[in-house]
């Protein structure tokens, strides 16, 4: 049988509101260090920043210096590092999946060199290496990494409402991050339900993650999907299609106000059997 199976991330910080309450209890004992150099990407408790998605908010806004010569020339977009959070919390292995402006790029990665050690990921009682991203949305007439039209080569884009982007502050951390309204295992079952795994990726035994982005307005609506990092166009499509279906989230909210969030989610195409043969 076909399945495709899927990964529900936005951002590490986004698991903080459920998380922190366990993991206040994790930090209290002994935790032993692993003696493996394995980099987990889905430890079964994920590595924060110090103080959770508010305190990194704060960070990134008092750390931003929109460069110069960038303002100049009005560049904007979205940035997204991936990096390893070492078993003493340092950051490492910084890797960019999403460019912008070459500046932009430059200052998003400064910053993240400039952050403070993370809480590290534990896995089966042990702290252990993983991997995470944070993306930075860069937007001149804001003081943090806020919004704008992203710069990617690869476009796919589906329920576009450029005046959302426009007109708004787009945000990518916020104090409650947007919500599937039936949860993750009601988006697992609603993308599951929903996905048609492309017949020719599937008959040459293509597989893969497609990284995606779009925004959840202030009043639950999605829009502005668009393939992030993806190297197979059918798949990358097949993605941008079924989230293009779904319905109304739980907005986010910023200070106890609704707002527009940006969200990342990964899309894994996972073949479970031999390759049809072609007719």
């Amino acid at each position: 049988m076909n399945r495709s199976k899927f990964l529900f991330v936005f951002v590490a910080s986004i698991f903080i509101g459920s998380f922190v309450a366990k993991q206040s209890v994790v930090m209290a004992q002994d935790t032993p260090v692993s003696k493996s150099d394995r980099i987990f990407e889905e430890p079964d408790i994920m590595a924060i920043y110090p103080g959770g998605a508010p305190e990194m908010h704060r960070f990134i806004a008092a750390s931003l210096k929109y460069p110069e010569d960038a303002r100049e020339r009005n560049a904007q977009g979205l940035v997204v590092y991936t990096f390893v959070v070492e078993k003493d919390g340092s950051l490492s292995n910084f890797n960019i999946i999403h460019r912008a402006d070459p500046l932009l790029n430059e200052e998003a990665l400064r910053i993240l060199q400039a952050m403070p050690a993370w809480r590290p990921a534990r896995h089966k009682g042990e702290i252990v290496r993983s991997e995470t991203y944070v993306p930075m949305y860069f937007k001149l007439n804001q003081n943090v990494a806020a919004s704008g039209s992203p710069v990617q080569p690869v476009r796919n884009y589906s329920k576009t409402n450029q005046e959302i982007i426009e007109n708004n502050t787009i945000y990518t951390i916020v104090d409650k991050m947007p919500q599937y309204s039936y949860g993750e295992s009601g988006l697992s079952a609603f993308i599951a339900h929903n996905i048609r795994y492309p017949r020719e990726a599937r008959q040459e035994g293509i597989q893969g993650r497609i990284l995606c982005s779009f925004i959840v307005a202030s009043d639950g609506s999605i829009s502005n999907i668009e393939v992030v990092e993806g190297t197979n166009k059918a798949l990358n499509d097949e993605a941008v299609r079924v989230l293009g279906l779904m319905p109304k989230w739980i907005p986010g909210e910023n200070n106890g106000v609704n707002v527009h969030v940006k969200c990342l989610l990964p899309i894994d195409f996972v073949i479970d059997e031999t390759p049809i043969p072609p007719l």
